[in-house]
């Protein structure tokens, strides 16, 4: 429903925006781990199709009490120790307007995800 109506998405994860795309971006090319977890829990319209669900691990932390670092650490797939500490600012990494806030998508840590 929200890919057909809304132009631009924010996705947010305890009280911060973790992506903010246009919707056919969003929807087409999710880049944060929640967000492609998010996605993958969509029920689908054929109840004889299946889809590769994201099963997140852990508990969701308390959002008066978030984590340091990348709020979603504790639960995400791909996960590496500057998640632990940095807490990833808001920015478009591609100059395609598809804004993140995840290290994934930093060059300053392409070392580090190895």
């Amino acid at each position: 429903m929200i890919h057909q109506l809304c132009d631009r998405v924010a996705v947010i994860y305890l009280g911060e925006i973790v992506e903010y795309a246009d919707s056919p971006s969003l929807f087409v090319s999710p880049k944060p781990p929640y967000t492609q977890a998010l996605l993958s829990a969509t029920p689908l319209p054929d109840p004889n199709k299946s889809t590769d669900r994201t099963r997140l691990t852990g508990e969701v932390p308390s959002p008066t009490d978030p984590p340091s670092g990348c709020r979603f650490h504790p639960r995400c797939p791909e996960r590496f120790d500057a998640c632990d500490s940095v807490n990833p600012e808001l920015r478009d990494h591609d100059g395609d307007d598809h804004l993140t806030a995840c290290l994934l998508y930093d060059e300053e840590y392409d070392e580090q995800m190895g």
